[in-house]
């Protein structure tokens, strides 16, 4: 298996230990916030990557994601919660295998939360060879989005998939990829933090993760 970086950690994703009965309250608050948000390029919507936050804006988190604050205050992820990336898939538009590289602050792993039309849609990984290419002129956002890099989808091999209708922990310097089996338009929120809750071998903090269905 291909890894970015020497820190990528060797598991591809776990179901992540958020309270699901305030879950449908903290997806709310995140959409409302990618609404507020978004910029003008990204209407018409198509593939996109949109980073809010920082360890110098968590005011910013607190203020329009209060009950999602108190969830990373629970499992003591505050101090490492870095930001919010919003990524919105158009399903017309292929999104290529791809690691999130450009992140040289160590981030390997991002909290994903489902949005809007997530049913029906995939985080796949998979093993091959990176290329120095850029992603399409099509996924537009920030700056660092253009950075990420890409394989050839024709010559690489699935390893892995999770479902991304529920919250997974996924890691992100393995290549992967969105995969949609609808013609609806969907969003999830990325959450990123920095240090990485991860011991020193690469492994989640055990509390992190969900341990039944």
């Amino acid at each position: 298996m291909y890894k970015f970086k020497e820190t990528t950690p060797d598991w591809l994703c776990y179901k992540a230990n958020l309270d699901f009965t305030a879950l449908p309250a903290i997806q709310k608050e995140l959409l409302k916030l990618f609404l507020k948000t978004k910029k003008d390029t990204l209407v018409p919507y198509t593939s996109t990557f949109v980073e809010i936050g920082g360890h110098a804006e968590l005011g910013v988190m607190h203020d329009n994601c209060p009950l999602l604050m108190a969830e990373m205050n629970r499992l003591n992820l505050v101090e490492n919660f870095l930001s919010v990336a919003f990524i919105s898939v158009d399903a017309a538009k292929e999104f290529p295998p791809h690691v999130d590289g450009w992140l040289d602050d160590g981030v390997d792993i991002a909290l994903n939360i489902p949005l809007i039309g997530c049913e029906g849609t995939y985080t796949v990984w998979y093993d091959g060879k990176i290329q120095d290419k850029k992603l399409p002129t099509y996924v537009i956002g920030s700056e660092i989005a253009q950075s990420a890099r890409i394989a050839d989808p024709r010559t690489v091999t699935e390893i892995g998939r999770c479902n991304s209708d529920i919250p997974h922990w996924i890691n992100v310097n393995v290549l992967h990829r969105p995969e949609t089996h609808h013609d609806k338009f969907r969003v999830a929120a990325s959450i990123r933090f920095s240090p990485d809750p991860v011991d020193t071998g690469g492994e989640l903090w055990p509390h992190l993760i969900r341990q039944t269905d």
